[in-house]
């Protein structure tokens, strides 16, 4: 029914690569990682930024563009409340160090973009906005009215989301503002995503200070490097960058630094029960020991991540990130783990950026039709899918995740290279062009179904 609006389209977007390659270009030059809160930008001035080129980009093209005022912005084909919400954000993680490639002056090689956040979420932005474009361009008419929505604080707990109580620039949007009747998350992978695991912020600190010792990892100007300073003497280890959601079963740079420590028979017993117990939470990814460890049907198991460690005073504080299905309950896990902290002498201190698993229907029929979409074109049979990962569908009603499997680094690239939150982060200008096909089609279908 749709054959020839197809055809256009798809030679619109092939005619769009140049265009489009820039404009991914331009956007990964704004070093939008979450800074502090000014007034009308709560996430810090890099993300604002981004916000307001992409406000920019939808003026120059006469798009409907809408401000919600809480690190929200959407371009819409129409005038008035969207149905159809397509969501990207638009900060990124901190960058590290040990680049080869500028994080922030991003070049095209062999087809790829390669920046901070080429791949998550900016190439997605790009490609989401040129697609529209190309909608409006053809004058192709929707019975619906489809946005691109882009957020500002994504990575750092979804707070333009949830809210921040007492900011009244981040009031948060599921709070304050009528979200469309569905939504897509372009975030992720083909063919659909219909579940999330639920995740959370727990510290947990010696319950009694270090003397003489300072323990810092994970910190934003080099997420890869843990380093200790006591009596004289430095320790320095080293991992490389993984997303939260996919730790190493042989642990990272803090379960190297606790085994130096420990060899050193300088640490005295009660601190060294603190770091046995920061080694054994870096180390126990799946948390069988702490009895959290639950059989699932539809999400991922428990995972949990040593991010970082921080020193308030001279209380070593050890952050984890942790995700969980809907088989066990938050309040389960803080239980559990808080009374088996307490044997090592630390306390589970703060716990922060909760966020409930949730589970869609995988037969309901705009799911399937959107994986039959994906399939087509992608030609795998790969299967409806959840993550343990963090989306906005976590916190939008009828949400699916779906695409765009862009994060594709170039053969000559070491394995620990290219990936999104990695070093020399970069992202597919073919698989997004692959990304806009499936969603203009998608788009197409949505105009003949009842959601």
């Amino acid at each position: 029914m749709y054959t020839d609006q197809i055809e256009r389209i798809d030679r619109a977007i092939e005619a769009s690569r140049e265009t489009l390659t820039q404009d991914i270009i331009k956007l990964v030059g704004i070093k939008s990682v979450k800074g502090p809160s000014e007034p009308g930008a709560p996430f810090g001035r890099g993300p604002r930024d981004v916000l307001d080129a992409v406000l920019e980009m939808g003026n120059s093209e006469g798009f409907f563009a809408v401000d919600y005022n809480v690190g929200v912005v959407s371009l819409a084909l129409k005038d008035g409340q969207p149905d159809l919400g397509i969501w990207i954000h638009g900060d990124v993680m901190p960058e590290g160090q040990g680049w080869n490639f500028d994080p922030y002056r991003a070049i095209e090689y062999k087809g790829r973009v390669v920046g901070r956040g080429s791949a998550d979420n900016k190439g997605q932005l790009g490609a989401m906005f040129h697609l529209l474009k190309i909608f409006k361009e053809l004058g192709i008419s929707l019975k619906y009215n489809p946005a691109i929505y882009v957020g500002s604080d994504e990575e750092s707990g979804m707070y333009d989301m949830q809210g921040i109580p007492g900011n009244d620039d981040a009031r948060g949007f599921c709070n304050v503002c009528t979200p469309p009747r569905l939504s897509l998350v372009a975030d992720s992978s083909f063919p659909v995503g219909y579940g999330g695991n639920g995740t959370m912020l727990m510290t947990f600190s010696a319950q009694k200070p270090f003397q003489g010792i300072s323990i810092l990892a994970g910190q934003n100007e080099d997420p890869g490097k843990a380093k200790a300073t006591f009596y004289g003497k430095t320790v320095v280890t080293h991992s490389p960058i993984r997303h939260p959601s996919k730790p190493d079963p042989n642990g990272n740079m803090i379960t190297k630094l606790m085994e130096r420590l420990l060899e050193d028979d300088i640490v005295p017993a009660e601190q060294r029960s603190v770091l046995e117990f920061f080694k054994r939470l870096s180390l126990d990814i799946h948390g069988d020991s702490f009895g959290i460890h639950v059989e699932t049907k539809d999400l991922k198991p428990v995972t949990v991540f040593a991010q970082r460690i921080d020193m308030r005073g001279d209380i070593p504080e050890l952050t984890i990130s942790l995700r969980y299905p809907i088989e066990i309950t938050a309040e389960e896990v803080i239980e559990k783990m808080g009374k088996e902290a307490a044997l090592y002498g630390v306390s589970l201190s703060k716990i922060e950026r909760q966020r409930k698993p949730y589970v869609l229907d995988r037969n309901w029929p705009v799911l399937q039709k959107l994986k039959e979409i994906a399939q087509d074109i992608t030609k795998e049979e790969k299967e409806p899918y959840t993550i343990s990962g963090g989306t906005y569908a976590h916190w939008l009603p009828n949400a699916l995740i779906y695409g765009t499997d862009a994060n594709v680094p170039p053969e000559d690239f070491p394995a620990d290279r290219g990936k999104a939150h990695g070093l020399d982060e970069c992202v597919s200008l073919d698989r997004l062009q692959r990304a806009m096909k499936i969603y203009a089609r998608a788009l197409l279908l949505l105009n003949d179904m009842e959601w």
